[in-house]
């Protein structure tokens, strides 16, 4: 798994002013907790320079961190508020193919999860083969193994 680089929850910021002023130059840092934005600027003007910017940034990021906790990552446990099927990352489909006589519909359950190396994954099961009931249970099934490799993989790595 990718380290988190130096410079995580840091933008920079380089807007070219009007003509005769200086514009806006600096970092921003951003952070979320608990669906909250916590937001600071660090110009290079105030900073003397873009490197001691940088690093008022890094610090005061750090020291934002350390007070409000890491982040939380891995598989999210909770649905959010837009979940219909009440299983995190399990969702019903609807596909649409039109050609020039007809129009298909084909519905089927889609189970995605993030794997070790960070990147997403899909798997679709469609309700017209298994059913309603096996296609949604063939997704949660799918989403379990495909958290649990990514985890073993994950363990593997740290070794």
């Amino acid at each position: 798994m990718a380290k988190a680089s130096p410079n995580r929850n840091i933008s920079r910021i380089d807007i070219d002013g009007a003509a005769g002023t200086k514009g806006t130059h600096g970092f921003q840092v951003r952070i979320m907790r608990d669906g909250k934005p916590v937001s600071k600027f660090f110009s290079d003007s105030t900073h003397k320079g873009k490197n001691k910017a940088l690093g008022a940034a890094r610090a005061y990021r750090d020291k934002l961190v350390s007070q409000l906790g890491p982040v939380k990552t891995g598989p999210h446990t909770e649905p959010s508020s837009r979940n219909t099927s009440g299983i995190v990352g399990v969702r019903r489909r609807e596909g649409v193919r039109e050609t020039d006589e007809y129009v298909y519909y084909h519905y089927f359950w889609e189970a995605s999860w993030t794997d070790a190396d960070g990147g997403r994954q899909k798997r679709n099961f469609s309700v017209n083969k298994y059913g309603e009931d096996e296609a949604k249970e063939m997704a949660v099934t799918a989403r379990k193994k495909g958290l649990a490799a990514a985890k073993r993989t994950a363990r593997k790595a740290k070794k």
